[in-house]
């Protein structure tokens, strides 16, 4: 055992018996010594290294600070000046025609909603008046007296007197069927076809101003398109719009008809 720890033990050991027992065990005692000297420094440096590895594995504190009022928008104008710089022409310092900012053109298009396509929607009633509700009128229909030498005494129709130039509007939906722009007692007039509610209906716009009537037969109309203007032509005293309403060739009074078809 002793040639273990050195080859001159053994004999050693043979001459002198108790003071090489002596030096073995204080060797022994050496080196038991430095062994739990060496662990237990290995156990704290393993400890150590452990204790930072996960203090350094723990998210560090942070610390927040609100920024001065003004701060950011001082800190962002410079970015965005630059932005906008790198868009201008380097030697004019001017915004390409072809070349506006994305954003600029934004607010260029917010700013300008007047291009945008508008959507109406037309709604129209099914019967209007010719000329309004509420243009006074000149003669009923029926019987009358003779007001000029080529006047009839048996109105065929209702004279209104809203004035010359007045608008008139076709009475409802309809095909324009004739037209006549000289050489009549109802001077420049047409007359047009309708279906209301299911009944065959004609209507006829006299008297109208020259030069008025742009319609042709044939054509397509809608309730309230305008036809004409109240004129003075052919037979007649002073301006106004002579309105018939003819069913089957007959004529009737077109005031009751009118009221009872909810003319507005």
């Amino acid at each position: 055992m002793l040639h273990l720890l050195h080859p001159s033990l053994p004999r050693a050991a043979a001459l002198d018996p108790y003071r090489v027992r002596h030096h073995v065990l204080v060797a022994a005692a050496s080196v038991i010594t430095l062994t739990l000297l060496l662990g237990n420094g290995v156990s704290t440096a393993l400890a150590v290294a452990a204790e930072q590895a996960e203090e350094s594995s723990q998210p560090a504190p942070q610390l927040f600070v609100t920024a001065p009022e003004g701060a950011v928008a001082e800190a962002v104008a410079p970015a965005a000046a630059a932005s906008l710089s790198a868009a201008t022409d380097g030697a004019t310092g001017e915004v390409p025609a072809d070349e506006t900012p994305a954003a600029e053109a934004d607010a260029l298009d917010a700013a300008a909603p007047s291009a945008r396509p508008e959507f109406t929607i037309d709604v129209r009633p099914p019967v209007m008046y010719p000329v309004g509700s509420g243009a006074p009128v000149g003669s009923p229909f029926g019987p009358r007296d003779r007001a000029c030498g080529a006047c009839s005494t048996q109105h065929q129709g209702v004279d209104w007197n809203p004035g010359r130039g007045t608008p008139i509007v076709a009475m409802a939906d309809g095909v324009v069927s004739k037209v006549v722009t000289s050489g009549s007692t109802l001077g420049v007039y047409l007359i047009i076809d309708h279906v209301v509610n299911g009944q065959a209906i004609s209507s006829v716009y006299g008297h109208m101003e020259n030069g008025s009537l742009t319609l042709r037969v044939g054509d397509e109309v809608r309730v309230g398109d305008q036809v004409g203007r109240v004129g003075s032509t052919g037979v007649t005293t002073a301006p106004h719009l002579h309105f018939e309403l003819r069913i089957g060739g007959s004529a009737i009074n077109p005031l009751p008809w009118l009221a009872a078809n909810g003319a507005q």
